[in-house]
């Protein structure tokens, strides 16, 4: 107790000073309009300062989970031993010595507006004609399906997601080959419901649901799991809750797929129902 007192007195004249002078800090600012409004300025600096640093740390570790996303879809593309692919014209490639005609092409492409909480939902991407995008374009990302493209201009596309009631989408149980329609009732952007799938199917409470071949999708892109089975009363058929893989509330860059043999499979499935 007695070196604290002996501290005071030792440092009176400091002390006494920095007390004065926050007085007279405290006297100024609430007294006098100038440097009320050069502190608010300065203050505002200061706050308006650390917020952009806040947002571009936000947009940083955005950016990082992007590319942390990228990353893991290149691995899986070099998994798949995307080095033994050599060109031999426009439309052939040689697979392992083996030819096979190209069908699918990936156009990468970033997602610049999208809604997730709304009852129809959008996504807009940077990349349009000029890009080589069309309408009725397959769009996934390294989680699973996400749309298709429906309205595209010169440099930006329009996509409809899944979690729209529009969306519809010819889909299988993996290994079970079990198919139905994926719709979306409008209720969760986590979930979505296979439809038209007979009340005997055997399927159970975690089943991979994954994209059935079209002249829109490859087969096997991952949809989500089975996460409830009902039988519908009076009906054949069931009703099925799918959980997502894609977070729509979370989504950054896709991937655009073209089928080159869309036209010719277009084509003789309309003659085929003549």
């Amino acid at each position: 107790m007695k070196n604290l007192f002996r501290f005071f007195y030792q440092n009176s004249f400091v002390i006494g000073f920095l007390l004065l002078q926050g007085v007279s800090f405290w006297l100024i600012a609430n007294y006098t309009y100038y440097q009320q409004s050069v502190l608010y300025q300065a203050g505002n600096t200061v706050a308006g300062n650390f917020s952009e640093r806040k947002i571009a740390f936000t947009d940083y570790l955005n950016l990082d989970e992007a590319n942390a996303e990228l990353v893991e879809e290149n691995a899986g593309l070099k998994n798949k031993s995307i080095e033994s692919f050599s060109v031999v014209n426009k439309e052939y490639v040689v697979i392992n010595d083996t030819l096979h005609k190209i069908k699918y092409r990936y156009y990468a492409a970033k997602v610049i507006n999208s809604t997730f909480h709304k009852v129809e939902n959008f996504i807009t991407i940077n990349k349009g004609s000029i890009g080589g995008l069309k309408p009725n374009m397959a769009i996934i990302n390294s989680k699973g399906l996400v749309g298709i493209t429906t309205s595209v201009s010169d440099n930006f596309s329009i996509v409809l997601p899944i979690i729209h009631p529009r969306s519809r989408h010819s889909v299988q149980v993996r290994h079970k080959l079990y198919f139905g329609i994926l719709k979306w009732n409008g209720k969760s952007f986590r979930e979505a419901q296979m439809e038209e799938v007979a009340n005997h199917a055997k399927l159970v409470v975690g089943d991979t649901i994954e994209t059935r071949e079209s002249s829109v999708f490859p087969e096997g892109i991952p949809v989500g799991k089975i996460i409830n089975i009902e039988p519908i009363e009076g009906s054949n058929f069931l009703d099925i809750s799918v959980g997502l893989f894609v977070d729509f509330s979370n989504i950054y860059y896709v991937y655009v797929i073209d089928n080159l043999m869309k036209h010719e499979q277009q084509l003789i499935e309309t003659e085929g129902y003549k």
